[in-house]
């Protein structure tokens, strides 16, 4: 029965909102100075429009005229790096058993060292995702051996 309920709601909400003649200005303004319009009309209505932000932080409005409905969405994305010496952890990648053979595909050993470096005495969870380079693969049997050792 929720299903019906929601399926219902779906059909009165695009019943109220559609409009033949949508046509708005969407206008981002930062500091009272406009800094991005988009035109939203039946053509593009379903095209999504974006722009990054010149300033975080900052005050930003948005004014929407005209007719029909626009939906806005914002995201903030951002990423702090640590500092060295406070990363908690610690990862080293080294070769080993290279060698210059005519073995094809050629094979070598990649040696992963990774320790928790925390103020703590343990790091509770921790989960290394070493990716491949493009072209190589790692061969099955050692993949059991770094699950089980």
């Amino acid at each position: 029965q929720d299903t019906v309920v929601a399926l219902q709601a779906l059909a009165q909400y695009g019943y109220l909102t559609f409009s033949k003649k949508n046509l708005n200005t969407v206008k981002v303004n930062f500091m009272e100075i406009p800094s991005k319009t988009f035109q939203v009309n039946d053509k593009n209505r379903f095209l999504l429009q974006q722009a990054s932000l010149p300033t975080i932080p900052g005050n930003y409005s948005v004014e929407v005229k005209g007719t029909g409905c626009v939906y806005l969405q914002t995201t903030l994305r951002y990423n702090v790096h640590l500092p060295k010496k406070n990363a908690g952890f610690s990862l080293s990648i080294r070769p080993a058993n290279v060698s210059c053979t005519s073995n094809f595909p050629p094979k070598f050993d990649l040696v992963l060292s990774a320790s928790y470096t925390g103020n703590r005495n343990v790091s509770n969870m921790a989960i290394i995702d070493v990716k491949m380079l493009s072209g190589f693969v790692p061969v099955r049997s050692s993949l059991k051996k770094v699950k089980n050792g």
